[in-house]
């Protein structure tokens, strides 16, 4: 669909609007392809993301598309006027500020577990009662330590309620899943959190000195 000077002019003072955005990140693109006209708005950073106009072959009416959506990766209208589609531009504005803020965490989660060194070389049976109560004890000793590292209170509390979990679980899991979800449950809650570089490396750091190579080498 070929749009109107003034058309274009709208979408451009929207993204204006949004105040998130430079004009900069996008690109207004116009193809005639054999007599259909093809008008689309790209964001340059990622160009799976985008918002396209669609000449509906009706008066007064048009259909768009855009990735993203709302609740999915590409979302589609049916028939509707120009002014609904500058409210879906606006929505899709929010979308893609969103999707372009918000972290990768599984991949955060990759990346961490990829450069913690853990021993896993125990069987799956479930710990001793003084294994147990081992482990009970330098959770207690992690918890109480914890006020040594400058974290927010906030942090401090979730993570003693993670510890206090994980010495819980301990008493029906195998060791191998136990340490498992140890690891795992270290690097989810400092992802979580936001805890700084410095305070993760305190923390693990902690939890070396505490478990004195048990899992983790020093």
């Amino acid at each position: 669909m070929k749009l109107l000077t003034s058309q274009k002019n709208s979408l451009f003072e929207l993204i204006q609007e949004v105040d998130f955005f430079s004009h900069n990140q996008f690109e207004l693109i116009e193809k005639d392809i054999m007599g259909v006209y093809d008008t689309h708005i790209e964001y340059k950073a990622n160009k799976d993301f985008y918002f396209r106009f669609i000449d509906s072959n009706y008066a007064n009416s048009l259909f768009v598309n855009h990735s993203p959506g709302d609740e999915q990766i590409m979302d589609s209208t049916s028939k509707i006027s120009w002014n609904q589609a500058l409210n879906i531009f606006e929505n899709w504005l929010y979308y893609l500020q969103r999707e372009v803020t918000s972290p990768n965490l599984w991949q955060q989660f990759k990346t961490e577990i990829s450069e913690i060194k853990y021993i896993n070389n125990f069987s799956n049976q479930k710990f001793s009662f003084s294994e147990y109560t081992e482990i009970s004890e330098k959770i207690d000793i992690l918890k109480n330590s914890l006020s040594s590292i400058p974290l927010i209170l906030n942090q401090q509390n979730e993570i003693i309620l993670r510890l206090d979990h994980l010495s819980e679980t301990a008493k029906e899991l195998g060791k191998f899943d136990w340490i498992n979800l140890f690891v795992g449950t270290i690097i989810s809650v400092v992802i979580q959190l936001n805890v700084t570089p410095e305070n993760a490396n305190a923390i693990w750091d902690l939890i070396k000195r505490v478990f004195n190579n048990y899992f983790l080498p020093k």
